[in-house]
């Protein structure tokens, strides 16, 4: 560290995970505890939704409000045009967000900033970390070109943070493929390996009791969660297969069951965790959280990639088939209702504990 900002004096520490689903501030709690477990104060600031979601998971820590951009994506996926309109109004948040930022730190005043992939969460008096796992963005075939230039655009974002944690392996282990190692990495970067919030012991395998049906766990930018939610229902009501349903809202409190689907809200991580553990036929989005949560867990899954989103499209082709984390992913699955689905096999076993609190321990 440089100049008077100290990693040792740190006591307050303020958490601005983006709004994208709730991928990014799950992926935040391990960190969020682990701070709060070694006394630090911390901070989480937020949208509504993602608050909303804290209170219910791990209320031991303060929240305030700190909204972002809305992010959706077209029933078609992506759209060029629609992509050029809400390009300005993307490149101007960062400039919000630290207008809002000040307000926050002179509120709370933080001894160190966390911002998960918050452009403009960071303040020059106040040492700022930033998390990310996407180092560049994958375009589409038409906007290939932009691609190394845009790399070159976020560096140049990410370089005016004091440090950037990126939560993956080196090139060999990689989770995140090119989006993290294509290109040189930020020269403040720390790789601290993969986050979930679904570290932790797990419970010997023969005490477990696998259930036949398939789980389903969805979640992500409207309207494409919703549009998988209603074409799993469809395609397991027509097959007349039992179906367990984590839509991922936090205003769905109950369950509702009928023809062999049961659809279920916000459930506790510990409650979520046994469903992935004693299920071996498994859907989901191939967002970046969802792949460290399979790894974390040694679970495989079928991977559905959200239409338009080349980040989850690119996952899902470069995990498949891979040894430490087996994968299969399901392009067709979006409009097919009638045809099979084929489940990869369960072989992986445990994960290790995650490294990041000793990657990180200077900090902790």
């Amino acid at each position: 560290m440089n100049g008077s900002k100290k990693q040792k004096t740190v006591s307050t520490i303020l958490f601005c995970p983006l709004d994208w689903g709730l991928g990014h501030i799950a992926r935040d709690l391990p960190l969020i505890k682990e701070f709060h477990k070694n006394g630090h104060k911390v901070i989480v600031a937020a949208s509504p939704n993602l608050i909303k979601w804290l209170n219910t998971e791990y209320p031991d820590v303060e929240v305030d409000n700190f909204p972002g951009p809305k992010i959706s994506y077209g029933k078609s996926g992506f759209s060029l045009l629609k992509f050029m309109v809400s390009l300005p109004k993307l490149l101007s948040w960062p400039f919000r967000e630290k207008r809002i930022l000040q307000k926050l730190i002179k509120k709370h005043r933080p001894s160190l900033i966390i911002s998960d992939n918050r452009y403009g969460a960071r303040n020059s008096k106040v040492f700022s970390v930033f998390i990310t796992h996407q180092l560049m963005i994958k375009m589409p075939a038409i906007l290939k070109w932009m691609e190394y230039p845009m790399h070159l655009f976020l560096k140049f974002l990410i370089n005016k943070f004091d440090e950037c944690w990126i939560p993956d392996f080196p090139p060999e282990r990689s989770l995140a493929g090119d989006l993290v190692h294509k290109y040189k990495l930020p020269e403040k970067a720390r790789l601290i390996g993969p986050l979930s919030r679904f570290e932790g012991k797990i419970p010997e395998m023969p005490s477990l009791k696998y259930k036949e049906d398939v789980l389903g766990i969805i979640s992500g930018p409207e309207p494409q969660r919703t549009l998988l939610e209603q074409l799993l229902i469809r395609k397991f009501t027509i097959q007349k297969e039992t179906l367990t349903l984590y839509t991922g809202k936090n205003d769905l409190n109950k369950s509702v069951k009928a023809n062999g689907i049961s659809i279920q809200g916000h459930r506790p991580t510990h409650i979520i965790k046994k469903e992935i553990l004693i299920h071996n036929k498994i859907i989901s989005r191939s967002g970046y959280s969802t792949i460290m949560d399979m790894y974390c867990l040694g679970k495989s899954c079928l991977l559905i990639p959200t239409p338009g989103q080349t980040e989850q499209e690119y996952l899902a082709s470069y995990h498949e088939g891979k040894d430490h984390i087996f994968v299969k992913q399901s392009f067709l699955f979006r409009t097919d209702e009638t045809g099979q689905l084929t489940f990869p096999p369960q072989h992986c076993g445990a994960r290790p504990d995650l490294i990041f609190r000793e990657k990180l321990k200077d900090f902790f």
